[in-house]
């Protein structure tokens, strides 16, 4: 990847189009939330391939992310935590819901670059058919 910088903004092109990141959120996306995205996206995607090669139906999922950050130590991520809210007329035990956070924690390419230096924690929350 190649990167511009000018006075407020780094940008690089992709192929779906530019991205500018910039500390002022009025000039692009700040770092940190590209950095969670990137975790969300990874994280999302691989929870609705597992939900679809386990044929579990679901008509919707949400998922949140709470941080916490260390303003003492440059204002870094410390922890993340992953709340999915899938909307599904299947019911899945406490158990299998534990059993596939886990899959989605351990095969997840992004969260796994950097779960030894942040506290990421991914929690599945089912509903039957009510909006999160």
């Amino acid at each position: 990847m190649k990167f511009i910088i000018n006075e407020e903004t780094i940008k690089t092109g992709t192929t779906f189009g530019e991205l500018s990141v910039s500390t002022n959120e009025e000039a692009g996306y700040r770092p940190f939330q590209l950095f969670i995205g990137s975790l969300a996206g990874c994280s999302g995607t691989l929870l609705r391939t597992i939900l679809l090669k386990k044929r579990i139906d679901f008509e919707h999922i949400e998922l949140e992310a709470d941080y916490v950050r260390n303003p003492d130590e440059a204002n870094r991520i410390e922890e993340i935590h992953f709340t999915a809210f899938v909307q599904s007329g299947d019911r899945l035990s406490d158990k299998q819901a534990e059993r596939v956070s886990q899959l989605v924690l351990s095969n997840c390419g992004m969260i796994q670059s950097v779960i030894s230096s942040i506290d990421v924690t991914f929690t599945i929350r089912l509903n039957d058919g009510k909006q999160p």
